[in-house]
C-alpha cells in the first residue's frame, strides 16, 4: 500500500501559509468525517483529504500529507497551493508541512468547472464496493499518479461535474471522491451515498 506518498514533483516553501478563513468550516468537517472512520491511519499510513478553494482563485486549502491519524488538525495542518502544472506534474506550495499525496487530483477537480468549491477524499471498504457494483462514475489509475489526473480530466470531458460529483477509485482500494459548490454539498453526496448503502 503506497497511499500517502507524494508522486509530483513539489516546490515547497516550508513557512507560514496565508491565513485560510474556510479553516474552521472545512476542519469541522475533517471532524465528523474523521469520527466516522471515513479519515484514518491504517497499517501506519493515513488516508484521507480534504481541500477547499482559496475564493474565486485557482488555489486552494488542502490536508497536509500524513495526517489521517490525526482526530483534529490545527489551521499549520492545511497547506496553501499557490500553483499547479498538470504538464509537468507540479505542484507549488506553501505552510509547515508539505500538501496531500493527492494534491493535483483536487487541482484537476477544481480545473473542471470554478463553481467547485470543496473536494473529498475518503476510504471506505463497504462504500467503495456498493459504488463499484452500482455502475457509479470511475478512475482506473493509481492515486496520485499523472494518470489519475488525465482520467479525472476525460471523465468530466463531456459531463457536467456538479450534477457528476462523486466517483469511485477502482484503482486505489477504498477511494471515494466528492465534491460540490461548497462545503454543505460535498458533504451531503458523500451522505446521500452512504444512505443508499444502508438503505440497499
Amino acid at each position: 500500500m503506497t497511499e500517502g506518498v507524494i508522486k509530483y514533483s513539489i516546490e515547497h516553501q516550508y513557512a507560514d501559509a496565508p491565513f485560510f478563513s474556510g479553516y474552521e468550516e472545512l476542519e469541522g468537517l475533517r471532524r465528523r468525517l474523521f469520527a466516522l472512520g471515513l479519515i484514518g491511519e491504517k497499517n501506519g499510513i493515513g488516508y484521507g483529504n480534504l481541500s477547499m478553494r482559496d475564493d474565486d482563485t485557482d488555489t486552494f486549502f488542502i490536508t497536509a500529507t500524513q495526517t489521517g491519524k490525526m482526530a483534529a488538525l490545527s489551521p499549520d495542518y492545511y497547506t496553501f497551493v499557490s500553483a499547479y502544472d498538470f504538464s509537468t506534474f507540479k505542484v507549488n506550495s506553501q505552510g509547515k508541512y508539505e500538501p496531500s499525496s493527492e494534491a493535483l487530483s483536487h487541482a484537476m477537480i477544481y480545473a473542471t468547472d470554478e463553481r467547485i468549491k470543496a473536494v473529498i477524499h475518503v476510504h471506505s471498504p463497504v462504500l467503495w464496493k456498493f459504488m463499484k457494483s452500482k455502475g457509479y462514475l470511475s478512475t482506473a489509475a493509481e492515486y496520485g499518479t499523472a494518470e489519475m489526473v488525465e482520467e479525472i480530466a476525460t471523465l468530466y470531458d463531456t459531463l457536467e461535474p456538479l450534477i457528476n460529483n462523486a466517483f469511485v477509485m477502482r484503482g486505489h482500494e477504498e477511494g471515494i471522491i466528492t465534491f460540490g459548490k461548497d462545503i454543505e454539498e460535498a458533504e451531503l453526496v458523500l451522505y446521500t451515498i452512504l444512505k443508499a448503502y444502508l438503505e440497499k
